[in-house]
């Protein structure tokens, strides 16, 4: 019996081992190191196969041995690479060559193009490489300018050609015009100082204010923009393109010499990560004049219309590079649409720079103080294009509104307003006393919450006061004081809050509470079971809180907890709970006093961290990575738990 049983343990394990399958994966690249979307490949001694996704990952999941991948894909050489899975998963990032002309030829042949479109595509594809790195390392100024119109707001007549005729209603405007200097190097790396920054009406939704927006170089091999969507766009001018679209020649403008086509792009389908538009070649050089495409709805979250237009010209000794973008974009509002156009004019290239090491750190952008306090003559000045008549009139309406919210008429005048006494205050919302001056403000809570009719012990009287006060470094100093009185029991609860963000740029801050509260034991409890008397106990706690970026991407949270625990059996209670929720209501737990003592230590890393920088802030991605310890000492008789946690989620 025993060898029968040894008998089939063995067997069970051969199988489960000869079944046992690793995964293989990685990511297919061009020489540039950008990725290629639909490379095929195929595993040889099994047969099988794959086509490598938008982001240029592949994965297979094989057994143990020796495989041979071959990868192809038209316009590159053919590829064997050789990997041998022992016990392990493999990673394998394969480099593809780009093939011979005359390859390229041959597929030209093969092909039997009856229209020249995908030819031209084809030159302007094998001339790419060349245009890309023609500027090298280099440095431009750019000048944005940022219009937004609600739809809800703009009278239902058709504007005049010469667009002398602008609406006087301003409500559901927004402009923006920003002067930046861009720095850029082979690698992609980017940094930008802005310069000039001239925010007008609300522009939190309009797009490309900063070149991290997303980069739209048509030639490069994907189409990357985080704000529009997380997936990147395979671009047409690239060996991915020639399979994921579909391309016919429109129009032929035979005045220019050498001639300009005009090619139509459309998807096949193949591949959901594709746009639509046209692209304008030049015959015999092959470079892109201009290219428009728009961007699928169903994979823009916030926007249900983009499209992008961008136009190409000559810099310096003759690089071929971006000279002007326009975004035209809109989303669906309350009562209407809200439309956005985007313009950024390139000038001033200069080309082959030399960066010092380490220049394209982890800041991609900085803005300092001066940049907000730009006059008129700066951004005469910098204007690549000028302003419109409605644009130029809704500036002018701004920028005295701006210098009128800033005299001290109007600002008593609002303190006043804040500061009025009214009924709606005093019964809901709570009454503000707000001082511009020392910019500090008093907060009282409404007299609805005053009593607390539900609550352990019976009906509470409540009293709050918050306090807040924001220097002009962007420091702020934050107060609060909750106190409740039991009639019952006659006891006193309550808590006090202070805290103070010491560095705005490191989001350092100190946070003290002192406070005596009723607490659940279970406070993950079903709802039923936390209204329980038996779920409750008194605390008399008082924490410690230090909350700061170390350094860029290592964020540090340190927390001190001393806590006085005790019963609340001897509390006086009625029976209003038990017949209100209908449940058996145990008594409270009693227990022996005790105190505990807890320490929690988080650390927030993100690797690699990009952040702009803001005259006394910095905007940065959530953390994506989380080391927490805690440790706890209770009844001064120490001993200790221990846990630590990693999660890990997609940094934006």
């Amino acid at each position: 019996m025993f060898r029968y049983c040894l008998s089939i343990l063995l067997l069970l394990t051969a199988l489960s081992s000869a079944a046992q399958l690793y995964r293989v994966s990685g990511v297919i690249m061009d020489p540039r190191k950008e990725p290629l979307q639909l490379a095929s490949i195929e595993v040889k001694e099994t047969h099988k196969g794959a086509v490598s996704r938008d982001d240029g990952s592949y994965e297979f999941y094989l057994e143990r041995g020796k495989y041979d991948l071959v990868i192809s894909m038209v316009g590159f050489k053919t590829k064997v690479v050789t990997i041998y899975i022992n016990n392990e998963d493999i990673k394998e990032d394969i480099s593809m060559e780009a093939a011979e002309s005359s390859n390229l030829g041959e597929v030209i042949v093969k092909a039997k193009i009856r229209d020249r479109a995908e030819d031209l595509i084809r030159n302007a594809i094998r001339t790419k490489d060349s245009i890309l790195s023609g500027p090298g390392d280099y440095s431009c100024n750019i000048y944005i300018k940022a219009f937004q119109q609600d739809s809800g707001y703009v009278t239902k007549k058709k504007a005049p050609a010469d667009d002398t005729v602008a609406t006087d209603n301003f409500e559901g405007m927004s402009l923006a015009e920003v002067s930046l200097r861009y720095d850029r190097n082979r690698n992609g790396q980017i940094k930008e100082e802005r310069i000039g920054v001239n925010k007008r009406g609300n522009t939190d939704n309009l797009f490309y204010m900063t070149t991290t927006d997303g980069d739209f170089n048509i030639y490069n091999n994907l189409v990357r923009s985080h704000v529009i969507s997380p997936i990147p766009f395979v671009s047409p001018v690239s060996y991915s393109g020639l399979v994921a679209y579909r391309f016919k020649t429109i129009k032929i403008d035979r005045t220019q010499k050498p001639k300009v086509y005009t090619i139509a792009v459309r998807p096949r389908q193949l591949s959901n990560a594709t746009v639509e538009g046209e692209i304008t070649i030049q015959d015999s050089t092959w470079s892109i004049q201009k290219a428009v495409f728009r961007i699928p709805q169903a994979h823009m979250p916030e926007f249900d219309y983009f499209e992008v237009s961008e136009e190409y010209g000559h810099a310096g000794n003759g690089a071929w590079v971006i000279t002007r973008q326009e975004f035209n974009y809109y989303n669906k509002a309350k009562g209407g649409k809200r439309y956005g156009e985007t313009t950024a004019l390139y000038s001033g290239y200069e080309l082959n720079k030399t960066f010092k090491k380490g220049y394209f750190g982890n800041e991609v952008s900085s803005t300092s103080v001066e940049a907000y306090e730009k006059d008129s003559s700066f951004w005469k000045s910098v204007r690549g294009e000028s302003l419109t008549m409605q644009q130029a009139k809704y500036a002018h309406y701004q920028d005295s509104i701006y210098q009128y919210q800033r005299s001290e008429a109007y600002l008593d005048s609002m303190d006043k307003v804040l500061n009025r006494i009214t009924w709606k205050k005093m019964l809901i919302f709570g009454q503000i006393f707000n001082d511009h001056k020392k910019q500090r403000m008093w907060i009282l809570p409404p007299i609805t919450s005053l009593i607390q009719p539900i609550a352990f012990g019976g009906t509470r009287l409540h009293v709050g006061l918050a306090f807040r006060k924001t220097f002009q470094n962007r420091k702020n100093l934050e107060f609060e004081v909750n106190t409740s009185y039991g009639f019952r029991n006659q006891d006193v609860n309550g808590t006090i809050e202070v805290s103070h963000m010491y560095n705005p740029f490191s989001r350092g801050t100190f946070k003290l509470e002192v406070g005596r509260d009723f607490q659940f034991i279970y406070p993950g409890d079903a709802w039923v079971n936390i209204l329980k008397r038996s779920n409750i106990y008194l605390n008399n706690a008082f924490q410690l809180t230090h909350d700061v970026e170390l350094f860029n991407g290592i964020h540090l949270m340190n927390k001190v907890e001393f806590a006085l625990r005790r019963s609340v059996a001897n509390y006086k209670v009625g029976p209003n709970a038990d017949t209100l929720f209908g449940i058996p209501n145990e008594p409270a737990v009693d227990f022996d006093p005790y105190n505990a003592t807890y320490n929690e230590v988080k650390v927030y890393f993100t690797p690699g961290q990009k952040y702009i920088r803001e005259p006394h802030e910095k905007f940065t991605s959530d953390p994506n990575c989380l080391l927490s310890t805690s440790s706890c000492a209770k009844a001064f008789r120490v001993f200790s738990r221990a846990k630590w946690i990693l999660i890990t989620s997609n940094s934006g």
